[in-house]
């Protein structure tokens, strides 16, 4: 045994058992053969050296190998151990013991004319390469580099970067690089592992594992070894372990200890962060300079993340940040609430107020988050948009102010007391929660007050009035909030006038006074461009695209859609508002696209938080109930409907709500319970809505007459409530009319001018009529060529309102009396309490009834409900 090959030094490390081989790392390794350099960077633990074992290991060519000590990166024992590694790769006799003998570079070209001629140059491999430090050492190592045609390759794998120009080397494409996110652990490569020592896990306990660790290799493996045997394996997926053997006791003992004092208190101190600035950390610890060591820390690879390229902004390492809680039991100067009213008092004073609002609000004083809510917090939450309801404010009280509280003081404590109640109030409590702040009135708009208190009690009574439906209370506080003596002087939110004018636009349009809607809704466009966030933009477009498309302007909604779906994919971090999807679903229910209906339907059930406009909870289940009734469920459709009605007082959801169940009660053969339904809703500024279900319900009942009149009331209204899909349903009503008035012609003109009216992007009254119109269009083939139709694959059979399924299939179809029957037969009534229902004598049901019969081919009643199953006209 030669001197070299006894030296522990200079040898490869044995691979660990149950050792999992990883291919693609290894693909890397000997992808880099015609390069002179290496490097693989990564903190401890992360597979660097068992990878360049294993690479090592199964090569066939010479490599050489050091696992470097701090005693031998001086340059009088390291060149001498770099030609003895290389004697022990290359094998004796190679190279001589001369070779590199002395420090100087001398002594390292030296070195390099020693080495024996080959195609393939000797590979050496230092581990912990980031020991070498001295000037000698670096230079010598950075000449074999960039000395030509590689000679010698170097392999560095180190917890930090070399201190060698590595730039140069990447400009010059001298190197390839191996860093964390490459020697992460990929999925399969877990699995792998964990197959190796016996351990299945089910999907959802991989995906925690391998979140819960980032991939790291030793993290991984630890965990194997403590599942290997176990019966519950996954129980050690979340569990955090101290003990021998665990991550906890390798991060302590290889990261943590090698810290001084200051800096693992830093680390204690600071780990509820999800992300750390340097003055952050500063501000929650009380010391200086916390930036620097944050840097220094992620330039070693100390488990903690540089988010930007400046290296200012930085993360833990999940299983780290753990440890570092647990560290944090150590030190008894400050409660984790403490530290984060430290960091909640930071970001207020740096006007971010969102996190001010949220580590107030996770530090559980309640007090305090009121606080920040009343002195910018409020403003931020309206203008961005962002939830309110994690505050915890439930448990807030009003102070006890001291028995020598000034005016100022007073005046404070009522408008943090207003801005808990805004937050608070649901739509029961917002009208008496108004009432009740007019006796503070004086107050809150006390011109003494500072520009954030003064801001925040104008919207406190804007949201209270959206809340409580009251469109007076909320013109009046944006006329306040718009006002030039609403922007105290020096001070300003940006985003404040647009998200005003759009709380303001949205209340006009849920009370159905839509003349100014549109302006104000532009107006807050153009200053959301100018001085607003991108979410606040997007909250604009948002509700033009659902005002527009509610309004059956389907060009605008489509250009306001579009711009809105640009700043979402130049925003990764916004998502869709829920009035975004609200419209899709709109857009796509008129064009009669059940399917995308669907889905965008589904996805506004699912969008979360609604915003501060408590119209579009009211939208979104009127959305959701219309998506069911053209589905054909009427049932569930009414359940949502019933469900929604102690949720909203706005005029128009309230009326959208009654037309959609009285529809519903039209559809289901009981028309007098529909006009029932309706009769509040006759008179008003938004009468005209409920004319159209209206004329369905007589038209059900065969009064034809009643029916023409309200059909006549949408035809000839100059409200802006009457939208282009109204005019077309009510033209679609008079050609049904004519149609049973035996007047074909007038009834083809009415069609005709709803095809006109249509523009190709309304479908769906078509698609609801079209079995009503059935025997018609084959009369006139060419007309019903131009009948619109749903886009392929949308079931026909649907029932909407307004028509009733297609019977063109039986050769002598049903008639709107022999439905209506057939559907109470199917209910179950007797025959004298169909009778009832349709207002019609005994022997008058009996004779439907025989037809009935008749064109099901049906003998009895049951016979005759089955036969409709089948034919789908239930």
């Amino acid at each position: 045994m030669t001197p070299e090959q006894a030296d522990r030094r200079l040898g490869v490390p044995p691979l660990p058992p149950r050792h999992v081989a990883r291919s693609r790392l290894l693909a890397a390794l000997d992808g880099a053969d015609g390069l002179p350099l290496v490097v693989l960077a990564a903190g401890p633990g992360s597979g660097k050296t068992v990878l360049l074992a294993d690479w090592v290991l199964a090569r066939p060519a010479p490599v050489g190998w050091i696992n470097l000590t701090t005693a031998d990166a001086a340059p009088r024992r390291f060149w001498p151990l770099l030609a003895s590694a290389l004697r022990a790769g290359t094998g004796p006799g190679e190279i001589p013991p001369s070779a590199a003998a002395t420090a100087a570079i001398g002594g390292v070209q030296s070195l390099l004319d020693s080495l024996p001629d080959s195609a393939i140059p000797p590979v050496l491999v230092i581990d912990d390469a980031h020991l070498l430090t001295h000037p000698a050492v670096l230079e010598g190592l950075d000449l074999i580099i960039r000395g030509g045609p590689p000679r010698l390759r170097l392999v560095l794998a180190a917890r930090s970067d070399p201190l060698l120009p590595l730039h140069r080397y990447r400009l010059a494409g001298l190197m390839c690089e191996l860093r964390a996110p490459q020697l992460a652990m990929t999925r399969g490569e877990m699995r792998a592992l964990l197959a190796a020592h016996g351990v299945t896990l089910p999907a959802e306990n991989l995906d925690a594992l391998l979140a819960r660790t980032e991939g790291w290799v030793a993290g991984l493996r630890l965990s194997a070894m403590r599942m290997e045997g176990t019966e519950h394996p996954a129980r050690f997926v979340s569990e955090l372990a101290v003990d021998q053997g665990s991550i906890g006791e390798y991060l302590i003992a290889e990261v943590l200890d090698r810290q001084p004092e200051p800096i693992r208190r830093m680390l204690a101190e600071t780990s509820f962060l999800d992300e750390v600035t340097g003055p952050l950390a500063d501000a929650v610890t009380g010391r200086d300079g916390c930036g620097d060591m944050l840097a220094g820390l992620a330039r070693t690879n100390s488990f903690v993340v540089p988010l930007d390229a400046a290296q200012t902004r930085f993360r833990y390492h999940q299983l780290f940040a753990e440890i570092l809680r647990h560290d944090g039991r150590r030190y008894d100067r400050c409660t984790v609430p403490d530290l984060m009213r430290r960091a909640a008092a930071h970001f207020e004073r740096t006007g971010d107020f969102r996190n001010a609002l949220y580590w107030a609000a996770e530090s559980g004083d309640a007090q305090y988050a009121a606080a920040v809510l009343a002195r910018g917090g409020l403003a931020h939450a309206f203008v961005h948009g962002v939830d309110l309801s994690g505050l915890h404010l439930e448990s807030w009280q009003a102070p006890a102010l001291p028995g020598r509280a000034d005016a100022a003081q007073a005046r404070e404590a009522a408008v943090v007391s207003s801005a808990v109640v805004a937050v608070m109030a649901g739509a029961e409590s917002a009208a008496s929660d108004l009432r009740a702040l007019d006796q503070t009135a004086d107050q809150l708009a006390d011109q003494q007050l500072s520009p954030e208190l003064l801001v925040t009690a104008g919207l406190v009574r804007l949201l209270l009035g959206m809340k409580a439906g009251d469109a007076q209370a909320v013109d009046e506080a944006a006329g306040r909030l718009l006002a030039p003596s609403g922007h105290p002087p020096g001070y300003r939110v940006p985003g404040l006038p647009a998200a005003v004018m759009l709380a303001q636009a949205a209340t006009q349009f849920w009370h159905g006074r839509n003349e100014d809607v549109g302006a104000l809704l532009q107006a807050a466009l153009r200053e959301a461009e100018r001085d607003g966030p991108p979410v606040l933009e997007l909250n604009v477009l948002a509700m033009i695209a659902l005002t527009d498309s509610l309004l059956s302007r389907p060009h605008h909604a489509g250009e306001a859609v579009t711009r809105a779906h640009a700043l979402l994919r130049q925003h990764n971090d916004l998502s869709p508002p829920l009035a975004l999807e609200l419209a899709a679903a709109v857009r796509s229910l008129i064009a009669a696209d059940l399917v995308a209906a669907a889905r965008a339907t589904e996805r506004a059930l699912t969008s979360g938080y609604a915003g501060f406009d408590p119209g579009l909870v009211g939208a979104r289940a009127v959305g959701q109930a219309t998506m069911l009734l053209a589905s054909g469920d009427l049932n569930q459709a009414r359940a949502v409907m019933n469900h929604a009605s102690s949720r909203s007082d706005l005029p128009l959801l309230v009326l959208l709500r009654e037309t959609l169940l009285a529809d519903i009660e039209t559809i289901v053969g009981r028309p007098n319970a529909a006009l029932g339904l309706l009769r509040g809703c006759q008179d008003g500024d938004l009468a005209v809505l409920v004319a159209l279900p209206r004329a369905r319900a007589y038209l059900a009942l065969r009064d034809l007459p009643r029916a023409q009149h309200c059909v006549r009331t949408v035809l000839t209204a100059t409200s802006a409530l009457v939208s282009r899909y109204n005019l077309l349903e009510a033209m679609l009503c008079d050609a049904q009319i004519a149609q049973l008035k035996g007047d074909p012609g007038r009834a083809l003109e009415m069609i005709a001018g709803a095809m006109e009216l249509a523009q190709d992007d309304i479908v769906l009254p078509f698609f609801a009529t079209q079995g009503v119109f059935a025997s018609l269009l084959a009369r006139h083939p060419a007309v019903a060529a131009q009948w619109p139709l749903p886009p392929e694959g949308v079931p026909v059979h649907e029932i909407m309102p307004g028509g009733r399924p297609d019977t063109a299939d039986l050769p002598d179809p049903l008639t709107e009396r022999e439905h209506a029957a057939l559907r109470f037969l199917a209910a179950g009534l007797s025959t004298a309490e169909i009778a009832d229902e349709m207002c019609l004598s005994v022997n008058t049901v009996k004779t439907h009834l025989a037809a009935i019969y008749r064109k099901l081919t049906a003998s009895r009643r049951k016979e005759a409900v089955l036969r409709a199953w089948e034919l789908e006209l239930l």
